[in-house]
């Protein structure tokens, strides 16, 4: 995962928290998110509780007023609650081999190594194609 958009409104604690947690999947997931079961994560006390409802993208990790990690995956269009990091590009398709109970924990990468990735990523996709080509 990337930190961000809106990392800089968790405390330090919260994002050593959220880095240092296996988190486990909720039975109450859904095909527009993976609930995560783990210690709540809090926000900063000296922001408002609330933010205006902005779009988000396949992997933004949300969290609501539980604290509880929430990690979007591709039906919703828009959230209100603070993205604390994005699950990269070429981790996605990962998301779609956990089930409820599965632990999970998360990784912070660089945008250059998050590219990196995906880079490989769509090579090995490449290779497979020319492969059945062939």
């Amino acid at each position: 995962m990337i930190w961000g958009p809106q990392d800089d409104q968790f405390p330090a604690a919260s994002r050593d928290l959220f880095l240092n947690t296996s988190y486990k999947m909720s039975p109450d997931s859904d095909r527009t998110g993976i609930r995560l079961q783990g210690p709540a994560i809090e926000r900063r006390t000296d922001i408002e509780e609330s933010i205006i409802s902005e779009g988000v993208i396949a992997g933004s990790i949300q969290i609501p007023g539980d604290g509880k990690p929430i990690i979007i995956l591709g039906e919703t269009v828009t959230g209100g609650y603070r993205k604390i990091a994005t699950v990269i590009a070429a981790d996605l398709p990962l998301l779609g081999q956990i089930k409820p109970g599965d632990e999970l924990h998360f990784v912070a990468v660089s945008g250059k190594s998050a590219y990196r990735a995906l880079h490989e990523m769509e090579e090995r996709i490449l290779r497979f194609e020319e492969g059945l080509s062939a």
